[in-house]
């Protein structure tokens, strides 16, 4: 299966995106949208300070997470019937937030767990949805503090840049994001057949 991956920042439109290529897309044979579940996440992560004041507590809470995608990633490629699946969230969002709230110490780990798994189930393409301040103020119901939101943003450019998966970084404008998205779409549906 091919996975191909809309990710970003909270609160930069990435549910929004998917759900418009989902609805609008003509190509839906053999495609999957995975939605990210809020469920799957036991801890609200509407308090950055509070996670970086209990490593422990991080620590925990990135290796339930890592597992609770990997497990979402073996059913789609074990049970699934469909060549595409475009996910909404990923395991480099356990590579990004870990690397802002954690000391250097604690994140070798949990980055060559990821590392091993891409290196086996890898991404084909990932889409970046850079940060959005208007939306975070609109919508926001996490940690609304620009500065927090540009080191995120920083530590996933870095993460992507260093990563051997092709990228790309979408405009700002939504429209465009799904109209770029849907293209890829088609064209690899194509190449696909």
């Amino acid at each position: 299966m091919k996975k191909i991956v809309v990710t970003g920042p909270h609160c930069c439109g990435k549910s929004t995106v998917i759900k418009k290529i989902e609805k609008d897309i003509e190509i839906k044979t053999n495609i999957k949208f995975v939605h990210f579940s809020g469920k799957d996440s036991p801890v609200d992560y509407s308090n950055a300070q509070k996670l970086k004041n209990n490593v422990n507590f991080e620590i925990d809470i990135t290796y339930y997470m890592i597992g609770k995608l990997i497990e979402r990633e073996i059913n789609l490629e074990y049970t699934g019937e469909e060549n595409i699946a475009v996910l909404d969230r990923c395991l480099i969002d356990q590579m990004v937030y870990p690397s802002v709230l954690l000391d250097e110490k604690y994140l070798n780990n949990i980055f060559e767990y990821i590392r091993l798994w891409l290196d086996i189930h890898p991404y084909i393409h990932i889409f970046y949805i850079p940060k959005n301040y208007e939306l975070l103020e609109k919508f926001g119901t996490k940690d609304k503090s620009k500065e927090y939101l540009d080191l995120i943003e920083d530590k996933y450019l870095e993460i992507l840049k260093k990563l051997n998966i092709e990228y790309t970084i979408l405009p700002s404008i939504q429209d465009e994001q799904v109209r770029i998205i849907k293209k890829y779409l088609i064209d690899n549906k194509i190449q696909g057949d």
